[in-house]
């Protein structure tokens, strides 16, 4: 099958959209994309030529939704599903794998990064650890009326920081601190709030921490007029 993409050929320069040929191979599908979120993993790529293990030219792109239309062998249960791509596709069966430590996998896939990613109409990527989209068209299953592109970000921006509150085992009543509330520290603080803790926003933007007030944090600090030592100690004492 034919597709496009937007293809980085150096760091620094405007993207190229080109066309090429792309054919799942065994265990593979090929994804038409939905959406396709921009990661700072990109603009580190793209801007400051932080090196990919695929030399340019690549696309970039790695928090992706979108539905299978072809599969090659092996993953034909996936043809016609929506869903979201992993950012990181561990190979599932080496060592690293099967002692539950798939993020050191050695011949993990990273779209965007060791292969073509989502910037552009489809993306070909190992099935393994895709995520299936339900019925979004049934209230049942999607009562906030969710669109296959806003789920786009799970990828990464969401998974990220979910994992970091499931490893830091959340708890109601817990105090959460987010330094940072951009995307990945924006979803972390409504995570942590959803799980039931108090939790403290920090950043240096008051437009971001006035959405975290709206959106679960229980305290916003600007960091940039804030005396360090005086938050430590509001009454000044040693």
């Amino acid at each position: 099958m034919q597709v496009t993409s937007w293809v980085v050929e150096q760091p620094g320069l405007a993207m190229v959209l080109q066309t090429r040929d792309e054919t799942p191979g065994p265990g593979e599908v090929l994804i038409q994309v939905t959406a396709c979120g921009v990661c700072h993993t990109d603009l580190g790529y793209f801007y400051d030529g932080v090196p990919t293990r695929h030399p340019f030219p690549l696309t970039l792109g790695h928090e992706i939704s979108g539905r299978v239309v072809a599969t090659g062998p092996g993953a034909d249960v996936w043809l016609g599903a929506d869903v979201v791509v992993p950012a990181v596709i561990p190979c599932g069966d080496c060592p690293a794998c099967r002692a539950g430590r798939g993020q050191i996998c050695p011949t993990q896939v990273f779209p965007g990064n060791d292969v073509h990613g989502g910037f552009g109409s489809h993306v070909r990527v190992p099935a393994l650890g895709l995520c299936r989209v339900p019925d979004l068209t049934n209230a049942a299953t999607n009562p906030a009326g969710l669109d296959l592109a806003a789920l786009s970000v799970i990828a990464d921006a969401v998974s990220t920081p979910y994992q970091a509150a499931v490893r830091a085992d959340v708890q109601p009543g817990d105090a959460a601190i987010w330094v940072g509330t951009g995307g990945v520290g924006g979803f972390g603080v409504q995570i942590c709030a959803a799980l039931g803790a108090h939790v403290v926003a920090i950043d240096i933007d008051d437009g971001r921490l006035q959405g975290m007030a709206a959106h679960g944090a229980a305290l916003t600090i600007n960091s940039t007029p804030t005396d360090a030592r005086a938050l430590e100690h509001p009454h000044g004492t040693g």
